[in-house]
């Protein structure tokens, strides 16, 4: 592996594109991600631009590894008319009719229909799959909250790659945060990650008393979790490049 091309803290290695360092000053040692939505892999500098060539000596060494790692990525589900996508745990097609209208699911024949001109069918589509998701999610955590005698100050959904959800608790309020893409999870999966964060409101830690308090909102931790642990990575390739 050879330097590759720099743009600030970020280097593209010249023998294969797909692989991508990153300058992370505060990060303790190099490590290597898995990119599934971006088929690509990410490769963390730690500290400062001198562990550059360490970093690309670790590559070199894991290289084998990697390529079985790229080999091995669930199949790419873009965003294309004719094309399947995980929706709600299930294999829907995503046809874009020529009509006008706004983007809407079947249930019964597992279809996405989506009117848009192919050059904003993408964009059009992930738009909708967020909403979906913001809708959902929002919904979940305001049950899950309320049973809890809890509020929450701020919900927002975004494309996130290392958590399915997060909360935070500051002064001016409590915010939690949801990957968009656990609304291609089956319902019960996203139900969990809701009822997870809001745990949170009580017990900022994973505690037993906090997994026991999972279990009193939803009974579905286990297959949950073992989901996410099976499946996590086929909710990365929606809306990836071939």
């Amino acid at each position: 592996m050879v330097q590759g091309a720099r743009s600030n803290t970020t280097w593209t290695d010249d023998n294969d594109a797909r692989i991508i360092y990153y300058l992370r000053p505060r990060a303790r040692r190099i490590s290597i991600k898995m990119d599934t939505a971006g088929r690509r892999v990410s490769v963390t500098v730690p500290g400062s631009e001198r562990r550059l060539k360490d970093a690309q000596k670790f590559v070199r060494e894991k290289y084998d590894w990697i390529l079985v790692q790229l080999e091995a990525m669930p199949r790419a589900q873009p965003f294309v008319d004719g094309g399947e996508l995980l929706f709600r745990g299930e294999t829907y097609t995503l046809y874009s009719p020529s009509t006008r209208g706004h983007p809407h699911f079947d249930e019964e024949l597992c279809h996405l229909i989506v009117p848009a001109h192919p050059d904003t069918l993408s964009g059009r589509t992930k738009r909708f799959l967020i909403r979906e998701a913001r809708e959902a999610l929002t919904n979940c955590t305001h049950v899950h909250a309320s049973t809890l005698g809890k509020t929450v100050d701020k919900i927002s959904v975004r494309d996130t790659s290392s958590r399915w959800g997060s909360c935070v608790s500051r002064k001016s309020g409590t915010h939690i945060s949801y990957s968009w893409r656990l609304i291609c999870a089956p319902p019960y999966v996203l139900d969990y990650v809701a009822a997870h964060e809001c745990a949170h409101l009580v017990h900022p830690d994973h505690s037993r008393n906090f997994w026991g308090l999972c279990d009193e909102l939803v009974g579905t931790v286990k297959p949950a979790k073992a989901w996410l642990k099976r499946h996590g990575d086929k909710l990365h390739a929606v809306g990836a490049e071939v």
